[in-house]
């Protein structure tokens, strides 16, 4: 199992393909936050109960890399490819809470 993280978060094509999944939920992310929905009390508060459960994926993702990094060597590509998977699934945690929420109420 180790085996196949490390070759999946050392491989370089699935750096590129973050990078360029980043752009897109980073857009999205600052269009749901400065939306005008999103400035009333209701969407301030879809936006921080989603921020909280996002908050607590990276919390739980980073202490899971914290871990991992023991068993895995770490050079220049693995750590940026983490880091930059773990961004990514935040903030597709946080695109997809405001939206279920925003369906919600």
């Amino acid at each position: 199992m180790i085996e196949l993280l490390s070759s999946i978060i050392s491989n370089e094509m699935v750096f590129k393909v973050g990078t360029w999944y980043c752009i897109p939920i980073t857009i999205a992310v600052i269009v749901l936050f400065f939306v005008k929905t999103s400035r009333d009390e209701r969407g301030r508060a879809i936006i921080g109960k989603a921020s909280i459960i996002s908050t607590i994926a990276f919390i739980v993702l980073i202490n899971i890399y914290a871990k991992l990094s023991d068993e895995l060597i770490v050079d220049y590509l693995t750590m940026a490819c983490s880091i930059q998977w773990i961004y990514n699934i935040v903030l597709t945690i946080e695109i997809a809470a405001i939206l279920i929420y925003k369906r919600i109420e």
